[in-house]
């Protein structure tokens, strides 16, 4: 094992503190929803800028910058950056990406509801009953256990809203090759192989919050 020697070690602290600075001269407030203290999102992002892979990209301009845009497009929606909304290393610079729990906080800060994201599988039987009401959609031949086999291949899945007094929106449907086409233009392909039912769960909110209400703060 090759050990660091103490000009690397010094280096590596000077990135890593740089790094920190650039996010503490930053002004977030113009931008963050006002039930967002710019402290708070500020304290967030200097703990995700101790991430390795930040800190590398954090050496050039055009990285520095990359990551500046993406925290003020996070503060714009109000999302918790880390958690709710992920800077990801693409080459030499960094890509915004808000994950399911980003995409639901935006949905349900507009209006208090249950955001329902089901996924269909082969031998479900599944149809339509209207453009805003919740589908039919039960495991084959009535076995409640087929829920739990995940074996069986997905060939699409859905997502809506269901509001109070049995409101519903739009129900969104998406096939599998709809699917496989978003895995093909994402940025962490080794997510999707990895986890390929909870990023189709995650790409049906996506596709949701286009067609519904949506909030950067809780309005409802």
């Amino acid at each position: 094992m090759v050990s660091e020697t103490p000009g690397t070690i010094a280096i590596a602290a000077e990135q890593a503190t740089g790094a920190v600075r650039m996010i503490e001269a930053q002004n977030f407030a113009p931008v963050l929803p006002s039930t967002l203290p710019a402290e708070k999102f500020q304290r967030w992002a200097v703990h995700l800028l101790t991430k390795p892979e930040l800190q590398e990209v954090a050496r050039t301009d055009a990285g520095r910058l990359s990551i500046v845009k993406a925290l003020m497009d996070c503060a714009s929606l109000g999302l918790e950056p880390g958690r709710e909304y992920h800077l990801v290393k693409y080459g030499q610079i960094v890509k915004g990406i808000t994950d399911y729990k980003g995409e639901i906080r935006l949905i349900t800060n507009a209006r208090r509801c249950s955001v329902i994201a089901q996924l269909v599988r082969e031998g479900d039987k599944f149809y339509m009953r209207a453009a805003n009401s919740p589908p039919l959609h039960e495991p084959p031949d009535d076995d409640p256990e087929a829920w739990f086999d995940d074996t069986r291949p997905v060939i699409g899945g859905y997502a809506y809203c269901a509001y109070p007094n049995d409101e519903y929106s739009m129900v969104i449907r998406m096939s599998e090759a709809t699917f496989l086409k978003h895995r093909a233009k994402a940025m962490t392909k080794n997510v999707w192989d990895e986890w390929p039912d909870p990023q189709r769960l995650k790409t049906l909110a996506h596709q949701l919050r286009k067609w519904v209400p949506w909030s950067a703060e809780w309005v409802a």
